[in-house]
C-alpha cells in the first residue's frame, strides 16, 4: 500500500462470509494525526471515515479502539499461508460493519505514513493557525 492506496478488502457479511470491497486509504502531512480510509459503496458512492493515526499503530500490534472504530490484529492458521489479518469494526447511528484487511499491507502504509511524518514530529506539520480560522469561517 502506498501513502495513498486503493485495494480490495474482504467485508464480512451477516452470515459470515467475505465480500471484496474497494477502499482507499490516505494520509495527508497537513493533517499528520488522521488516517482517512473510504469505503466503495456505488459505482461513485463513497463513505469516509477519519481516525487517529495512533489508532492504527497501536491496532496493528495489539486490539485498540473503544469506541466508533476499533482493530484487532490475529494470525490465520488455517489459511494456506498463515495470513496475517488485521479486523477493522467500524461503527455509526446507521448501523455496524467489519472488514479484514492484510496485517502486512496495514504495516507498510503504516511506515509510509511515519516516513512522511514521523511519530512524534505532528505538531511541526500542524498548521493551528489555519484550523483556527477554518473554525471562525463557519
Amino acid at each position: 500500500m502506498t501513502a495513498n492506496a486503493a485495494r480490495n478488502d474482504r467485508f464480512i457479511n451477516l452470515h459470515s462470509e467475505h465480500t471484496p470491497v474497494l477502499s482507499r486509504w490516505s494520509y495527508d502531512p497537513e493533517e499528520p494525526y488522521a488516517v482517512t480510509v473510504a469505503f466503495q459503496i456505488g459505482v461513485d458512492q463513497w463513505v469516509e471515515w477519519v481516525f487517529a493515526r495512533d489508532l492504527l499503530m497501536a491496532g496493528v500490534v495489539g486490539p485498540a479502539g473503544i469506541g466508533d472504530v476499533r482493530f484487532v490484529p490475529f494470525d490465520e492458521p488455517d489459511s494456506e499461508h498463515g495470513e496475517r489479518l488485521l479486523l477493522l469494526q467500524i461503527e455509526s447511528d446507521q448501523g455496524r460493519a467489519s472488514w479484514f484487511l492484510n496485517r502486512d499491507e496495514a504495516d507498510e502504509f503504516l511506515e509510509m505514513t511515519l516516513q512522511i511524518v514521523p511519530s512524534g514530529e505532528e505538531e511541526n506539520h500542524f498548521d493551528v493557525d489555519k484550523l483556527i480560522e477554518e473554525i471562525a469561517d463557519v
